[in-house]
This record gives C-alpha cells, sequence and structure tokens, in this order.
C-alpha cells in the first residue's frame, strides 16, 4: 500500500512538473513568436521632389523631426535606458526545470569523472558491474532548481550603475547631434539667403553693364571712341553675366545643402528671409550665453569618463564572496530490476527528492585578472579625462573666435552703407568723365566693378552678423537664444 502511495506521489510530481512546463511553454509563445518576428524596415526614402516654404525657425524644427542621424541617435538613447532594464534582472532569483527521457546501457565503473568543459561524458549512477553488456533500459529525471544570489556586496549594483552611466552618456550623444543638426540647417538657410542677395547684385551689375555697353557702341559707331571701347564694354557684359552664373550655380547647391540638412534632400525649398538680411537688435547678454562646461560635447566627454569610473568600481566590487541560497527538488526513474520494480519500465520517475543550502563562492584566483582589468580602466579613465579637456579647449576656442566674428560682422555692416554709397558715386562720375572724354574704358569698369563688389559686401554683411550670433550660441552649446532672437526681430518689424 505504502509502494503504491509512493508511485502515485511520484506520478503526480511529474505530471505537475509537465503541466508547470507546459503553461510556461504556452505563455511564453507569443512572446517569443513576437521576439522571433523580422524587425520592419522603415520605407525607402522618397525619391520624388517636395516643394516647401519654411522660415530659419521651421527648418530648423524639420530637421529635428526628419534628419536620419537623430533618430538613429534617438534610438541608441533608447537602447541604453532597456540595458539598464537587463542590468536590473541580475536581482531577480533563478529557476530552472529539466525533464528527460532516455535509453542506455547501464555498465557502470567506480571512478572519478573530472569537470568538463565541453560536457563529453554523460553521469551515470548505480552497482558496478564487472561486464560491458549493449542491452539498455529506460532512465528518466524531471527536477526543478530554485536559486538566488543573497549577498554580492554591491556588484550588481554597481553593474547597473554602469548602464546608467551609459545613458547618460546616450543622451549627451543625442543632445550633440541635435545640436548639431539644428546649428547646420540654420547655417545652411543663412547662406541660402546670402546666396540669394549675391544674384540680385549680380543681376543689378549686369543690367548696369549692359546700359553702359549700349552707350560706349553709340559713341564708338559715332566715331567718338575708338572700336576697342565697344569690344571692352562686350567683355565686361560677359563677364558679368558669367559672375551671375556663378551666383545662381552656388545658390542652388546650397539650396540641395538647406534640403539636406532639413532631411529633405533633392526637394525645393524656398525660404522666406525675415529679419535676417537687417540688422539684429542690440543684445549685450548675448556674448555671455551659459557655462561652456554644460556644453553637450564637454557633457558628452564627461559622461564618458563616469562610465570608466563606473565599471572602475563594477571591478572594484567584482573581486568578493558570494552567498548563494538555492534548492531543488528531483526524481529519477530506471529500468533496472534488480534494486526495485520501475514504474511503466523506467520512463517515468520513481523515487524523489529535494535540498535546500546555502552556498558560498569566492574566486580567489580572478583577483589577478580583476586586477590587470583595473589597470586598464584607470588608463581609460586617463585617456577620456584627457578627451575631456581638449574637448573644453576647443570651445574655448570656438566661443573666442565666435565673439571675434560677430565683432568684426557687425563694424562691416556698418561700414558698407558707405562703402556702397561712395562706390555709387565713384562710378556715375567715372561714366560722365568717359561721356565727355576724360577718362578711358578701363576706369568705368574698374569702377563698375567696384560698386558690384560693394553692393554684394552690403547685401551679405548683414547676414553674416546673424551667421556670427549663430556661432556664438552653437559654441555655448544651444541655438534657442538665436531663434528667440529671430522672432523677436521678427516681431519689432526687422526688415531689410
Amino acid at each position: 500500500m505504502k509502494g503504491g502511495y509512493c508511485h502515485v506521489s511520484v506520478l503526480n510530481f511529474v505530471f505537475c512538473l509537465v503541466a508547470f512546463g507546459l503553461q510556461i511553454a504556452t505563455g511564453s509563445q507569443p512572446a517569443q513568436a513576437q521576439d522571433d518576428a523580422k524587425p520592419e524596415l522603415r520605407p525607402p526614402l522618397a525619391a520624388s521632389v517636395y516643394k516647401l516654404t519654411v522660415t530659419i525657425n521651421e527648418a530648423v524644427e524639420t530637421a529635428k523631426k526628419r534628419y536620419p542621424s537623430l533618430s538613429r541617435s534617438d534610438s541608441e538613447t533608447k537602447l541604453a535606458g532597456h540595458e539598464i532594464t537587463v542590468a536590473k534582472t541580475q536581482y531577480l532569483p533563478r529557476m530552472d526545470m529539466l525533464l528527460q527521457e532516455a535509453r542506455a546501457t547501464q555498465n557502470v565503473n567506480a571512478g572519478t569523472i573530472l569537470p568538463q568543459f565541453l560536457n563529453v561524458i554523460p553521469i551515470q549512477s548505480g552497482p558496478g558491474v564487472n561486464t560491458s553488456k549493449f542491452s539498455s533500459i529506460f532512465n528518466s529525471n524531471a527536477g526543478m532548481n530554485f536559486s538566488w544570489e543573497l549577498i554580492d556586496f554591491g556588484k550588481r549594483k554597481a553593474n547597473v550603475t554602469v548602464a546608467r552611466r551609459g545613458q547618460d552618456r546616450a543622451k549627451a550623444s543625442y543632445n550633440l547631434t541635435s545640436l548639431d543638426v539644428e546649428t547646420r540647417a540654420a547655417d545652411s538657410f543663412i547662406k541660402v539667403l546670402m546666396a540669394k542677395k549675391q544674384i540680385m547684385a549680380y543681376q543689378a551689375t549686369l543690367e548696369r553693364m549692359q546700359e553702359w555697353a549700349k552707350v560706349v557702341h553709340t559713341l564708338c559707331d559715332k566715331g567718338l571712341r575708338p572700336g576697342v571701347d565697344a569690344a571692352r564694354a562686350d567683355a565686361e557684359v560677359s563677364l558679368s553675366k558669367i559672375a551671375l552664373i556663378d551666383a545662381e550655380r552656388e545658390a542652388e547647391l546650397v539650396e540641395q545643402d538647406l534640403a539636406e540638412s532639413i532631411g529633405m534632400a533633392g526637394s525645393l525649398i524656398a525660404t522666406v528671409e525675415g529679419p535676417l538680411l537687417a540688422m539684429p537688435p542690440e543684445t549685450p547678454n548675448f556674448r555671455t550665453l551659459g557655462d561652456l562646461s554644460r556644453h553637450p560635447l564637454a557633457l558628452l566627454r564627461s559622461n564618458e569618463v563616469a562610465v570608466s569610473r563606473a565599471k572602475l568600481h563594477y571591478l572594484d566590487r567584482s573581486w568578493y564572496p558570494h552567498l548563494w541560497l538555492e534548492s531543488a527538488i528531483w526524481a529519477r526513474g530506471s529500468g533496472d530490476k534488480r534494486i526495485t520494480p520501475p514504474v511503466a519500465a523506467g520512463i517515468l520517475p520513481k523515487n524523489a527528492n529535494y535540498a535546500v543550502g546555502f552556498t558560498l563562492q569566492f574566486p580567489i584566483m580572478d583577483y589577478y585578472k580583476i586586477r590587470a582589468q583595473k589597470f586598464v580602466e584607470r588608463s581609460s579613465i586617463q585617456a577620456r579625462q584627457a578627451e575631456y579637456d581638449l574637448a573644453m579647449q576647443e570651445l574655448i576656442k570656438q566661443d573666442a573666435k565666435a565673439k571675434i566674428m560677430l565683432d568684426r560682422a557687425k563694424e562691416v555692416a556698418r561700414e558698407t552703407p558707405v562703402l556702397v554709397e561712395a562706390a555709387r558715386e565713384n562710378e556715375i562720375k567715372a561714366r560722365e568723365r568717359y561721356r565727355v572724354g576724360l577718362t578711358n574704358v578701363v576706369e568705368v569698369a574698374e569702377a563698375e566693378r567696384i560698386r558690384a563688389k560693394a553692393e554684394v559686401e552690403d547685401a551679405i554683411s548683414k547676414a553674416r552678423v546673424w551667421q556670427a550670433m549663430l556661432a556664438t550660441a552653437y559654441a555655448h552649446g544651444d541655438i534657442k537664444p538665436f531663434l528667440k532672437l529671430v522672432e523677436l526681430s521678427q516681431k519689432q518689424g526687422g526688415t531689410p
């Protein structure tokens, strides 16, 4: 009766294990199917041409939404966040279940089997025999193991800290990428405006040269000037046309740069000038926007140092004992009839056991390996610190150069109206002198070139002030003050 009760208990235990395994397998099936599913790729970028009219603020916002490098950096930031979750799972206990059915011979010898790296030799148990027979019987094994690391002296926490510092580094990298994308879009926008103003200046120069060429031809036809003057006038007209063509080419190229910088390569982007061709309002505080140590590049390098320090702290916590709580319950069955009658010829387990205990693990010889790894990590910290110092040097240089550019751009913008007026007066007088025969065609051509250069310089001088202010904002790690200044100038009626 007791034997039958034992058989029933073992069978119930086996059926419970099987039911539990099926439940886990069934419950994890959708997740597994989801994990095995192929990742969905974004559709390829459309090759069609879009037409879009944008202000500089809209161009920057479009770049933030569409530029691929920002999407990639955002995905890397999310990945770093998931790595924190993975690191936290080390706090969870471990539970494993095993079911085995085998048919094997029972030729057992007394002896020792050393730990195996490749797990080639199976483990056998039972009384030894003197012969080697190849008749086989069924064997069954079923068991479940539960283990939990109780004490690790901060190793798992240090690993989570490494993951957190990695997330901080990913966020800093995203902010730096965002700053680069926004600044490049704004700078390309300003360059488009400058290129268009140059086209207008060269177009006006061409019209004046054509008008002057007609006057020269008229004088030459009347015999008042030599024929070479007409040839020189025609050459100046051709040079003006070539200059206009070059300006149009440069404008088309920078328009393509603008389209690419906002994530719409190949599109036709029309720009709204707004206040960018007028002098910006005076803002004395614009030169001191913020602390350079808060620049995304400085924060990125600082977080790289923090990651290396966190890894060193993790290594410090690696050479410590580890205390585990371990428990197991298992049952075995065998078709060997020499000791006890089997259940279902050994297919089903018969004898069940359980065990509960503590395990103290101390990897003593890992000390030398960990010490060598700590030397490597300390060198990495020094290298990362040097990169941080180098980044700060670069930011200080960029800030100083941006301020110089801003001061000189303002000075040039104040002087160009005087230059244009003087060049215009010089060109008018040169023409009059040529008409009355007091000078030659070369002087008039030179006066036209001086006026053309002056008008081009005046057309772009104010935009260069805005460009220098953008560079100053970039050096301080945030172009939002620049964009707010654009909006403020727009509200105040800043027009060219």
